[in-house]
């Protein structure tokens, strides 16, 4: 953009073949008499990849044993355009991961002109893009520095639509920074030097806001590894002689979790609270319930900040007298982890929100896998019923009754019925289509 210096808020514009086999096709067309005719390259007959439900990696490549926890001060607020949100080397995902304060919102209506900002942007919030008029981060007093940061996330034609259609975005101050090194996004081509991906702009901001926060460079390492092995990924062979079994229509938008892990469903529910306005959530109580056969698991801990108000815990439908067994965090996880081992090998840990899984992360276990229901079910149905509760009346769900005390046993039992309800579906579809042999799609898979 002409007139603008300092950063990107992008997760990389055009893909550039930068590295080897970056454009590979998975097939041919040739000519045959006055015709084309299409010829796949040789397949193989190999099975579907393991996925991580939290990192949205294969698991091969899955992030989350080495992905830091920055406790960072500057809340985070990412308006990510909808065609980054399944991105394979998306990078909004990596500060999802990574930062304790960061919010991100999907504008599902990018396309439509927006005067009203949204309810969840704070008064106070202010936009990292590098307009003419935006400020340098660097030069700005302690007094100045912005609370709420708004970064959008997108290649850099979107991100300015974005910029262009919502007008809200406009009205809010403007900060830039300057980054001192050129981006490490090198499977992208950046459209000028200065220019850099969603995540390093991210941590070039904090960096000159906080620079006391630790764990930032720890963050980029582990966007670092994601490039490496999309990188050596490229330039092998793996992403080509794949053959990919067309699924039954009504498990396509499905998590294969659903369909044929059943048996190595764990349910989550947990309860929480927020000492203050912008400190992390704080575990009260967890929850969960294996699918295949029911088995529950219940654990209490006192928070740091001490127990919940008598106003909350009767929100939670709970009392004081039921924290009289209650475990520090660290023996919580330990029994925890021995519950999950005891349900079955390579366990998958859902819950209806990725809060949820997030708030669970340091305490679950690091060979588990995570699947966000919300996504799931928004992915097969929409997202017309947007809470639980909508959910389950809207089905006319009929719920389980798990051995948990408090809300968390209405709201544990209805994640369940939702979870039997999908895998249901695909049951059902399994039942009604004849089976018929597969036809092999030669196509490229992007980790």
């Amino acid at each position: 953009m002409p007139g603008n210096s300092g950063f990107g808020t992008k997760t990389g514009a055009v893909p550039a073949p930068t590295v080897p086999g970056a454009h590979r096709r998975a097939g041919r067309a040739t000519s045959v008499g006055r015709g084309w005719a299409y010829t796949p390259r040789p397949v193989s007959d190999t099975p579907a990849r393991e996925v991580c439900y939290r990192c949205h990696k294969p698991q091969p490549m899955c992030l989350c044993a080495n992905m830091p926890s920055v406790d960072n001060r500057t809340r985070v607020l990412v308006l990510q355009h909808p065609r980054e949100r399944r991105h394979p080397i998306g990078t909004a995902r990596l500060a999802q991961l990574g930062l304790r304060n960061v919010r991100v919102e999907v504008a599902w209506n990018a396309g439509a002109r927006e005067e009203q900002a949204p309810a969840w942007l704070p008064a106070d919030a202010a936009l990292l893009y590098p307009a003419a008029n935006a400020r340098d981060l660097s030069e700005l007093i302690d007094a100045e520095k912005p609370k709420n940061l708004v970064v959008l996330d997108g290649t850099w034609h979107t991100a300015r639509t974005l910029y262009r259609d919502k007008l809200w975005l406009q009205r809010l101050p403007h900060y830039r920074f300057s980054p001192e090194k050129p981006s490490r996004y090198r499977l992208r081509r950046e459209p000028h030097r200065d220019y850099v991906s969603t995540i390093e702009a991210i941590v070039e901001a904090l960096r000159v806001l906080e620079p006391e926060t630790e764990g930032l460079e720890a963050l980029l390492g582990a966007f670092d590894a994601m490039i490496d092995a999309q990188a050596r990924y490229i330039g092998s062979d793996i992403g080509v002689k794949r053959l990919r079994r067309r699924r039954p229509e009504a498990e396509r938008r499905m998590p294969r979790a659903l369909v044929d892990g059943f048996e190595r469903l764990v349910v989550l529910y947990a309860e929480s609270l927020r000492p203050n306005a912008g400190q992390a959530r704080e575990l009260v109580q967890l929850t969960a319930m294996v699918l295949e056969g029911g088995a529950c698991f219940e654990g209490f801990t006192r928070p740091a900040s001490g127990l919940p108000a008598v106003p909350l815990l009767q929100h939670m439908l709970l009392a004081e007298g039921d924290f009289e067994r209650s475990s520090e965090l660290p023996a919580l996880a330990r029994d925890f982890e021995a519950f999950v081992q005891a349900s079955g090998p390579r366990p998958v840990l859902c819950a209806w929100n990725q809060s949820t899984l997030d708030l669970l992360a340091p305490l679950l276990p690091a060979a588990a896998a995570g699947l966000c229901l919300k996504s799931a079910y928004r992915a097969v149905y929409g997202a017309d019923a947007a809470g639980l509760d909508a959910v389950v009346a809207k089905l006319g769900l009929q719920l389980p009754a798990p051995t948990v005390r408090g809300r968390a046993a209405q709201r544990l039992a209805s994640a369940v019925a939702v979870a039997r309800h999908m895998h249901a579906r695909t049951r059902q579809s399994h039942a009604a289509t004849p089976a018929a042999e597969p036809a092999p799609s030669a196509s490229f898979d992007a980790v």
